[in-house]
């Protein structure tokens, strides 16, 4: 084994760590975030649901880069000091929780309204519809798009490189600057590969789970 893939690989395992954590608390997050403003978004009140549309149009009408250069820069102007990791864990949220949102609420507003009707008139509140009639229903066809979401959060963790984050990519390209500097070859090649395999690792059997769902609702 050549002597410089020790070291890269310990140093690249540090920002596969922080790839992984930033994945899950931003997917997270997204998750429990945008099923409560996707619910939201067809309650009965005309200014909640127009608060919240501005919310889910901003956020999702932006590229994720525009995002975190927003928190990461502005946020310190108005006094609220934040690292690369919450800057980045913020930035990817607030994408996220915008897009399962606008899925949470196609799915809600998919499920007929007659079920919606007949719980209304047997009596159930409006919160007690949604959460033992409309929602369990909407999961069945929120399923697939919101796997398929999670998998597009995942890839996208890579984009935190840009504000410093020290994740798999930034690593991968500091591996390559060091070697270069060191020894003159950057071994680009595997270094790189290492991280394309990765993520397909991580990302190929969601993509199936999401077909999978999909075949299952028709």
């Amino acid at each position: 084994m050549p002597a410089w893939v020790g070291p890269v690989a310990s140093y690249m395992a540090q920002g596969l760590w922080t790839t992984l954590l930033l994945a899950l608390l931003s997917n997270v997050i997204s998750l429990l975030l945008g099923t409560v403003i996707g619910t939201l978004l067809v309650f009965p009140n005309r200014l909640l649901r127009g608060l919240l549309r501005i919310y889910v149009e901003v956020w999702r009408g932006l590229p994720i880069i525009i995002i975190l250069f927003f928190v990461f820069f502005v946020l310190p102007i108005i006094h609220i000091e934040v690292d690369t990791f919450v800057a980045a864990t913020v930035g990817l949220s607030l994408w996220g929780s915008a897009n399962v949102a606008e899925v949470v609420r196609g799915a809600v507003q998919s499920v007929p309204q007659g079920q919606q009707e007949a719980s209304a008139a047997l009596g159930f509140p409006w919160h007690s519809r949604m959460r033992y009639v409309i929602l369990p229903q909407a999961t069945r066809r929120a399923l697939p798009p919101l796997v398929g979401l999670v998998v597009n959060m995942i890839q996208q963790t890579s984009l935190a490189a840009i504000i410093g984050l020290l994740d798999l990519l930034e690593a991968s390209q500091r591996s390559i600057e060091r070697l270069t500097l060191s020894g003159g070859s950057t071994h680009a090649v595997p270094i790189l590969g290492a991280v394309l395999l990765i993520f397909f690792v991580v990302c190929f059997p969601l993509t199936v789970l999401s077909r999978r769902l999909e075949g299952q609702r028709h």
